[in-house]
């Protein structure tokens, strides 16, 4: 049960030196920073400003990244749109990008960011300014078509000295009103120019002495009047416009085009954003020192195996300019140090599930070797059957190996793995291949359902045992013997003395260890009213005692809860089954074809609902009745100041 042995130190260096150090720390990934205002040892001396923060404008110069990161974030999703996407296997499968720290912060701080984004946005505003002048003149050109039949523009007909004329729209509904009206004025002349659903285009044309009289009758029957300004008839702007739509849309194709092209831009801002990122973690973290004018502190937390490398490593890069010291922690120091959970590869992947749960503290010890053997039982129980087992761990492989994933999926990828073949393990068990029954099974799903219940309850029992082992042995860690006994090996004791009395009374043979069964329980269950009352030290004890007997309906309950191992791994094996008779039944053609198709789909469906099923129950059985007996977690996650890596994955 391992979890990393930390030490705490304090930096003393000079204020100039304050970036490269960070920069430094940041790139060795081994060191958290502490909040030095948050530190009682430091609180007085930040309250009567003998420190203060390092940075004179912090804020303006976190807010001024944050604008940084917002402006790069925004241009890499607008490239991104033009951009070929890639289907996601394809993706998945490209080598991301990889660069060295030191090289990272090099380009970053060598690349001129706004005149870079500057040329970009260039490009964007060519585009939107074409597509901006393409919809105008669309717009244009839908509305002039309707007057393309116009002989005669508007600005032609306001040449007559004694002829007024009249160019524009009447709803269609007023027809009939205007052609009535058209009759007390015979002197006008009106030319229909086009009709359509809703409105008319009209040509009217009359004396100047009445104009207003004919303005007036016009205005009273929804006259709209036409808005043309050019010399040129309509017919001719119109072709003039179509030319101009050509020639946008030419430019908005080729910018289009070009923006597609545009993967090292796209490379470079993805670049730059963590870049920028990783000045953002490091200012950030200014937030926690304490400086006075020449001099800053940081105190932070590493692993003790790390310890030598950044002592020679600041050496080497700074001289002696850097002030390192190591602090003996005291036991209330402890209950500050974050935990870093360290095991093997075969056990690491597990972690997951304790993370999942909570982590546990410092001075207590790792459960995840204790849970990954647990839980790899209860997944391969649950979903058992060889050829899922298999095909778990051959996709899980594939992917590991084939595609370049981030380190948080593939370390979720290695559990699956772990569990692909505890999946296949118990289908050997089983006799289980996709449903189909194998003749080398050791135990049956269909005639040994009561095998299987036995076997679910001696597993709940074992786990539930393991769990009062590790409470007593925490509680002798922490020196409260009598707690030991009362929630951890008296009811080990007791709980193994009611096995042998339940064995003696369904084997008439072991009548003996029934016998000692019975007295084991007995005096066990005495034992612990005795040491509450002794603990005490009054009657008052009695009371708890007497609950904490009564808690024997918890483990009953605890033990019967193991029995969905059965019933998930039976329930898996029937339905797989159930679904090879289908195919069965179809004639030899459509069993070759669709049957194969409906074959793979529904055990497709059924190796999902097992995964799935053996996933959250598997981890149920772990926080309710493994981690409920001895576990409380609340440890804090080791956070060492490190790179941001939203898309570079960093080189050593």
């Amino acid at each position: 049960m391992a979890i990393s042995q930390m030490q705490e130190l304090s930096l003393l260096l000079p204020k100039e030196l304050l970036d490269e150090i960070l920069s430094y720390l940041q790139n060795l990934q081994s060191v958290e920073i502490q909040d030095l205002q948050a530190k009682e040892t430091w609180k007085g001396a930040f309250e009567k400003e003998l420190v203060w923060n390092p940075d004179t404008c912090f804020s303006e110069h976190l807010q001024a990244l944050t604008r940084r990161q917002e402006k790069l974030a925004r241009m890499i999703e607008n490239l991104q749109a033009f951009v070929p996407k890639k289907k996601m296997l394809e993706s998945l499968k490209e080598a991301p990008l990889e660069t060295s720290f030191v090289s990272l912060e090099q380009m970053g701080r060598a690349r001129d960011e706004e005149a870079f984004l500057a040329a970009i946005q260039q490009q964007f505003q060519v585009l939107a300014r074409a597509q901006e002048v393409k919809e105008t003149t669309q717009s244009e050109v839908a509305e002039l078509e309707k007057w393309a039949s116009l002989d005669v523009t508007p600005v032609a007909l306001k040449q007559f000295k004694h002829l007024r004329a009249f160019v524009g729209t009447i709803p269609t509904s007023g027809n009939n009103q205007f052609n009535i009206r058209l009759q007390d004025y015979p002197n006008l002349e009106v030319q229909e120019v086009f009709t359509s659903s809703t409105e008319k285009g009209i040509l009217v044309l009359c004396k100047a002495e009445v104009a207003k009289e004919t303005q007036a009758v016009l205005t009273e029957l929804g006259f709209k009047l036409f808005e043309y300004a050019f010399e040129e008839l309509p017919k001719e702007r119109l072709v003039a416009l179509q030319a101009t739509i050509k020639e946008q849309e030419v430019l908005i194709t080729s910018t289009k085009i070009q923006l597609a092209s545009s993967n090292e831009e796209l490379k470079q801002l993805k670049c730059q954003l963590d870049y920028v990122l990783n000045l953002t973690s490091r200012q950030e973290i200014k937030e926690a020192l304490a400086s006075t004018q020449n001099l800053v502190a940081l105190e932070g937390w590493i692993e003790q195996e790390q310890i030598e490398d950044l002592r020679m490593g600041l050496t080497q890069q700074f001289g002696g300019a850097v002030l390192l010291q190591i602090h003996e922690m005291t036991a209330a120091d402890r209950q500050r140090v974050p935990t870093k959970l360290k095991n093997n590869a075969l056990i690491e992947p597990f972690e997951l599930v304790t993370e999942m749960y909570s982590l546990p503290k410092y001075e207590d010890k790792d459960p995840t070797p204790v849970v990954s053997l647990f839980y790899f039982i209860f997944f391969g129980m649950m979903a058992a059957d060889i050829g899922y087992g298999l095909l778990l761990f051959g996709g899980t492989s594939w992917a590991l190996k084939a595609l370049h994933i981030k380190s948080n999926l593939a370390k979720n990828l290695r559990f699956f793995r772990i569990l692909g073949v505890g999946v296949a393990l118990w289908g050997v068990i089983y006799g289980s291949f996709f449903g189909f029954k194998l003749p080398f099974a050791v135990v049956d799903t269909s005639t040994d359902v009561i095998t299987i219940l036995i076997m679910s309850v001696v597993i709940g029992f074992i786990t539930v045992m393991t769990g009062l082992y590790l409470s007593g042995a925490k509680n002798i860690r922490m020196k409260d013997y009598a707690e030991a006994y009362n929630s951890g090996f008296a009811w080990m004791l007791i709980l193994v003395g009611l096995a042998l009395l339940a064995a003696g009374r369904l084997f008439p043979s072991l009548a003996i260890a029934g016998l000692i069964g019975q007295w084991l329980a007995i005096i066990n269950a005495v034992g612990i009213v005795l040491v509450s009352i002794i603990s005490a030290k009054s009657l008052k004890g009695l009371g708890p005692a007497l609950f904490n007997l009564y808690n024997i309906s918890s483990y009953v309950g605890d033990l019967v809860s193991f029995t969905r191992l059965m019933a998930l791994g039976l329930a898996g094996a029937s339905i797989g089954s159930a679904f090879n008779l289908i195919v069965s039944l179809f004639p030899p053609f459509a069993r070759f074809s669709i049957g194969i198709v409906l074959f793979i789909a529904l055990h497709s469906i059924n190796m999902f609902l097992s995964f799935l099923s053996g996933y959250v129950h598997g981890a149920r059985l772990i926080f309710v009745e493994f981690f409920g007996k001895f576990y409380d977690g609340g440890g804090k996650a080791f956070k060492p100041l490190k790179p941001a890596g939203k898309y570079v994955r960093y080189k050593k």
